[in-house]
Protein backbone atom coordinates (compact mmCIF):
# COMPACT_ATOMS: atom_id res chain seq x y z
CA UNK A 1 0.00 0.00 0.00
CA UNK A 2 2.54 2.74 0.51
CA UNK A 3 4.68 1.41 -2.43
CA UNK A 4 1.58 2.30 -4.33
CA UNK A 5 1.28 5.40 -2.41
CA UNK A 6 4.68 6.45 -3.08
CA UNK A 7 4.61 5.68 -6.75
CA UNK A 8 1.26 8.32 -7.28
CA UNK A 9 2.58 10.73 -4.92
CA UNK A 10 6.09 10.51 -6.74
CA UNK A 11 3.79 10.53 -10.17
CA UNK A 12 2.04 13.56 -9.47
CA UNK A 13 5.16 15.69 -8.34
CA UNK A 14 6.88 14.36 -11.56
CA UNK A 15 3.04 15.69 -13.23
CA UNK A 16 3.66 19.12 -11.59
CA UNK A 17 7.32 19.47 -12.32
CA UNK A 18 6.80 19.14 -16.04
CA UNK A 19 3.81 21.53 -15.46
CA UNK A 20 5.76 24.25 -14.19
CA UNK A 21 8.95 23.36 -16.11
CA UNK A 22 6.54 24.34 -19.57
CA UNK A 23 5.17 27.16 -17.94
CA UNK A 24 8.10 28.75 -17.11
CA UNK A 25 9.66 27.82 -20.81
CA UNK A 26 6.62 29.60 -21.96
CA UNK A 27 7.39 33.15 -19.65
CA UNK A 28 10.83 32.85 -21.28
CA UNK A 29 9.17 32.71 -25.04
CA UNK A 30 7.21 35.78 -24.36
CA UNK A 31 9.93 37.47 -22.30
CA UNK A 32 11.95 36.84 -25.81
CA UNK A 33 8.81 38.86 -27.63
CA UNK A 34 9.15 41.89 -24.95
CA UNK A 35 12.77 41.95 -25.46
CA UNK A 36 12.25 42.05 -29.68
CA UNK A 37 9.72 44.58 -29.08
CA UNK A 38 12.03 46.91 -26.82
CA UNK A 39 15.22 46.24 -28.98
CA UNK A 40 13.97 45.62 -32.57
CA UNK A 41 15.94 48.06 -33.98
CA UNK A 42 18.88 46.64 -32.28
CA UNK A 43 18.95 43.13 -33.48
CA UNK A 44 17.11 43.28 -36.15
CA UNK A 45 18.23 45.81 -38.34
CA UNK A 46 21.91 47.16 -36.64
CA UNK A 47 23.25 43.76 -36.17
CA UNK A 48 21.04 42.06 -39.15
CA UNK A 49 20.37 39.24 -36.92
CA UNK A 50 19.77 35.77 -39.69
CA UNK A 51 19.45 38.36 -42.82
CA UNK A 52 20.23 37.22 -46.20
CA UNK A 53 24.08 37.53 -46.00
CA UNK A 54 24.74 35.56 -42.69
CA UNK A 55 22.59 32.85 -44.74
CA UNK A 56 24.93 33.05 -47.70
CA UNK A 57 27.81 33.23 -45.35
CA UNK A 58 26.51 29.61 -43.18
CA UNK A 59 25.55 27.91 -46.35
CA UNK A 60 28.66 28.34 -48.68
CA UNK A 61 31.09 27.86 -45.18
CA UNK A 62 32.16 24.40 -44.66
CA UNK A 63 31.73 22.92 -41.63
CA UNK A 64 34.16 20.58 -40.36
CA UNK A 65 32.39 18.47 -37.72
CA UNK A 66 35.16 17.19 -35.76
CA UNK A 67 36.31 21.10 -35.56
CA UNK A 68 32.69 22.35 -34.52
CA UNK A 69 32.22 18.91 -32.15
CA UNK A 70 35.86 20.61 -30.06
CA UNK A 71 34.32 23.75 -30.65
CA UNK A 72 30.70 23.55 -29.16
CA UNK A 73 32.22 20.78 -26.87
CA UNK A 74 33.58 23.25 -23.44
CA UNK A 75 30.77 25.76 -23.70
CA UNK A 76 28.16 22.69 -23.17
CA UNK A 77 30.30 20.78 -20.87
CA UNK A 78 30.60 24.38 -18.78
CA UNK A 79 26.82 24.70 -18.73
CA UNK A 80 26.01 20.73 -17.92
CA UNK A 81 28.37 20.98 -14.84
CA UNK A 82 27.27 24.21 -13.52
CA UNK A 83 23.76 22.60 -13.53
CA UNK A 84 25.53 19.22 -11.90
CA UNK A 85 26.65 21.77 -9.42
CA UNK A 86 23.30 23.45 -8.73
CA UNK A 87 21.86 19.76 -8.42
CA UNK A 88 24.79 19.05 -5.70
CA UNK A 89 23.91 21.67 -3.43
CA UNK A 90 20.53 21.31 -3.51
CA UNK A 91 19.11 24.19 -6.00
CA UNK A 92 19.71 21.83 -9.82
CA UNK A 93 15.72 22.14 -10.02
CA UNK A 94 15.58 25.75 -9.87
CA UNK A 95 18.90 26.06 -12.20
CA UNK A 96 16.85 24.05 -14.69
CA UNK A 97 14.36 25.90 -14.82
CA UNK A 98 15.92 29.10 -15.17
CA UNK A 99 17.72 27.46 -18.10
CA UNK A 100 14.05 26.51 -19.57
CA UNK A 101 13.05 29.79 -19.39
CA UNK A 102 16.32 31.25 -21.51
CA UNK A 103 15.66 28.39 -23.99
CA UNK A 104 12.58 29.73 -24.23
CA UNK A 105 13.84 33.43 -24.84
CA UNK A 106 16.39 32.55 -27.22
CA UNK A 107 13.66 30.42 -29.22
CA UNK A 108 11.69 33.22 -29.51
CA UNK A 109 14.51 35.79 -30.27
CA UNK A 110 15.53 33.75 -33.46
CA UNK A 111 11.67 33.18 -34.30
CA UNK A 112 11.12 37.03 -33.85
CA UNK A 113 14.36 37.67 -36.10
CA UNK A 114 13.05 34.23 -38.92
CA UNK A 115 9.60 35.73 -39.23
CA UNK A 116 10.87 39.24 -39.52
CA UNK A 117 12.95 38.79 -42.73
CA UNK A 118 11.13 36.00 -44.14
CA UNK A 119 7.56 35.94 -42.85
CA UNK A 120 6.04 32.76 -43.10
CA UNK A 121 8.48 31.16 -44.90
CA UNK A 122 11.34 32.04 -41.76
CA UNK A 123 8.66 29.81 -39.46
CA UNK A 124 10.59 26.73 -41.97
CA UNK A 125 13.91 28.17 -41.21
CA UNK A 126 13.44 28.45 -37.22
CA UNK A 127 12.22 24.91 -37.29
CA UNK A 128 15.78 23.77 -39.23
CA UNK A 129 17.89 25.92 -36.64
CA UNK A 130 16.68 23.72 -33.68
CA UNK A 131 15.89 20.16 -35.10
CA UNK A 132 16.69 17.57 -34.40
CA UNK A 133 19.22 18.49 -31.43
CA UNK A 134 16.90 20.17 -29.25
CA UNK A 135 14.80 17.27 -28.34
CA UNK A 136 17.96 15.60 -26.79
CA UNK A 137 18.75 18.51 -24.04
CA UNK A 138 15.26 18.79 -23.68
CA UNK A 139 15.15 15.31 -22.82
CA UNK A 140 18.12 15.51 -20.72
CA UNK A 141 16.83 18.95 -18.96
CA UNK A 142 13.25 16.82 -18.16
CA UNK A 143 15.08 13.97 -16.74
CA UNK A 144 17.67 16.14 -14.21
CA UNK A 145 14.03 17.52 -13.25
CA UNK A 146 13.44 13.85 -12.00
CA UNK A 147 16.95 13.77 -10.33
CA UNK A 148 16.02 16.79 -8.75
CA UNK A 149 13.24 15.99 -7.49
CA UNK A 150 14.83 14.63 -4.21
CA UNK A 151 14.41 16.67 -1.07
CA UNK A 152 16.86 16.98 1.80
CA UNK A 153 20.49 16.82 1.82
CA UNK A 154 23.29 15.84 -0.66
CA UNK A 155 23.29 12.38 0.79
CA UNK A 156 20.05 11.94 0.10
CA UNK A 157 20.55 12.42 -3.29
CA UNK A 158 23.80 10.80 -3.65
CA UNK A 159 21.14 8.03 -2.36
CA UNK A 160 18.78 8.82 -4.98
CA UNK A 161 21.29 8.55 -7.77
CA UNK A 162 22.46 5.10 -6.48
CA UNK A 163 19.14 3.85 -6.54
CA UNK A 164 18.02 5.05 -9.89
CA UNK A 165 21.62 5.06 -11.89
CA UNK A 166 19.87 5.04 -15.60
CA UNK A 167 17.77 8.45 -14.69
CA UNK A 168 21.37 10.00 -14.69
CA UNK A 169 23.27 7.84 -17.31
CA UNK A 170 20.38 8.83 -19.52
CA UNK A 171 20.48 12.49 -19.23
CA UNK A 172 24.13 12.22 -19.65
CA UNK A 173 23.45 10.41 -22.92
CA UNK A 174 20.98 12.28 -24.14
CA UNK A 175 23.18 15.66 -23.58
CA UNK A 176 26.18 13.69 -25.36
CA UNK A 177 23.55 12.89 -28.09
CA UNK A 178 22.43 16.50 -28.36
CA UNK A 179 26.28 17.71 -28.73
CA UNK A 180 26.91 15.01 -31.27
CA UNK A 181 23.85 15.98 -33.40
CA UNK A 182 24.15 20.19 -32.98
CA UNK A 183 27.86 19.42 -33.69
CA UNK A 184 28.08 16.80 -36.91
CA UNK A 185 24.87 16.44 -38.14
CA UNK A 186 22.57 19.58 -37.76
CA UNK A 187 25.17 22.22 -39.57
CA UNK A 188 25.31 19.83 -42.68
CA UNK A 189 21.35 19.27 -42.57
CA UNK A 190 21.21 23.21 -42.23
CA UNK A 191 23.48 23.96 -45.49
CA UNK A 192 21.66 21.48 -47.17
CA UNK A 193 18.21 23.28 -46.34
CA UNK A 194 19.50 26.47 -46.93
CA UNK A 195 20.60 26.05 -50.65
CA UNK A 196 16.96 25.08 -51.27
CA UNK A 197 16.30 28.19 -49.12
Amino acid sequence: MRASESHEEGNVSRAGQMKCFRIIMGMGFASGSILVMLCRRKLLQDISLLDEDSLYLVRDSLVEGRAYFFYLLPRRLFVFAVLLLLWWYGVGSAGLKLLGFLMGMEADIWLQACLEQYRLKGILLWVFLYVPYIFFYLGAILLGLMICEAQGDRYERVRRVREKPWLFLAATALFLLGLYLESAVHPQWLKSFLKMF
